[in-house]
């Protein structure tokens, strides 16, 4: 569970600064933290490997979570410079 919301919380983190190519190695670093903690904790590797496999969804969950609000965030910003450079009507300008 805890690398659950570990994943979603990064994958939210890159989706707001980073293109889709920062996902490789996250993948690559979520798998080797996965497996460590499952071999850690007195499993196999290749008993670990669903739960890598969970971490790596919720890594990606949390990236198009991250992509929606930094969408959500410009489109609203978009808005607010639009209606900003829009004078009003009979202004002295």
């Amino acid at each position: 569970m805890t690398l659950v919301l570990v994943g979603l919380l990064a994958g939210m983190a890159l989706g707001q600064r980073f293109k889709v190519l920062v996902l490789a190695p996250a993948f690559v670093l979520v798998s080797m933290v996965a497996i460590g903690y499952g071999v850690a904790h007195g499993y196999a590797a290749w008993q670990s490997l669903p739960m890598a496999g969970v971490a790596i969804a919720s890594l990606q969950i949390g990236y198009l979570a991250g992509i929606g609000i930094r969408s959500l965030i410009a489109a609203r910003a978009a808005r607010t410079r639009a209606h900003r450079a829009v004078p009003a009507r009979g202004s002295a300008h």
